[in-house]
């Protein structure tokens, strides 16, 4: 079975496919403000970029915290960035 995707009225090639291609590029999120209730539509790829989404609302200093799992400290950070260092300095021995 072939299916052929129409856009703007000119057939484009054989997708068989196409709904998880439509899915895919309309994947949106809705986000709503705990604060002030202000709702957010943003695309699923624009957050997965992002670390924090801050909201809009007027005089609403909420952010969104879009990471996951727990996040170490700036001593931790710093400790394994030092580690990383030394162990690429030293020869394996």
């Amino acid at each position: 079975m072939h299916l052929y995707a129409i856009v703007g009225g000119i057939v484009v090639a054989d997708t068989s496919n196409i709904r998880q291609l439509v899915s895919a590029a309309r994947s949106r999120i809705l986000l709503i403000c705990p604060e002030c209730g202000q709702e957010h539509m943003e695309f699923a790829d624009k957050l997965r970029a992002s670390r924090f989404y801050a909201c809009t609302g007027d005089e609403c200093g909420y952010r969104f915290d879009l990471m996951s799992g727990p996040r170490g400290t700036a001593l931790q950070r710093f400790v394994y960035t030092w580690r990383r260092l030394f162990a690429a300095l030293l020869p394996a021995g």
